[in-house]
């Protein structure tokens, strides 16, 4: 282990020559926007959205036969269709809690930033 004098600093507050972590908040702005787009097509009802992912999807035991390979297919694609469906779901609900987490940050750094710079009256 080095001696304490011989340690460069681990965190990159402690490194003077390092430059200042910057945290550009319209640009943050930015992204959530998009995000937030992103997140209304998803589920909505337009191309490629949950609603159109399930009808387009949802095959039916008559459009595959009658025989009996068929029907096992059929059973085998309702199955996958429903698995899809959760999957998009859950896709969404995690969309949003990011979505949720990256507007906190914002939040808080703005706050902290407020907070550090605010000149208080002794």
């Amino acid at each position: 282990m080095l001696p304490p004098e011989d340690r460069q600093p681990s965190w990159p507050g402690l490194d003077k020559n390092r430059p200042a972590v910057e945290i550009k908040r319209d640009r943050i702005k930015q992204l959530l926007k998009a995000l937030e787009e992103d997140l209304v097509r998803l589920e909505g009802s337009n191309e490629g959205a949950l609603q159109d992912m399930r009808a387009m999807t949802n095959l039916t035991e008559a459009q595959f036969g009658s025989w009996d390979t068929a029907k096992d297919v059929a059973r085998t694609a309702q199955k996958a269709h429903m698995k899809i469906g959760v999957v998009y779901q859950d896709t969404i609900a995690r969309y949003r809690a990011a979505i949720e987490l990256l507007r906190a940050a914002a939040y808080n750094y703005q706050d902290a930033e407020q907070s550090s710079t605010t000149n208080k009256a002794s």
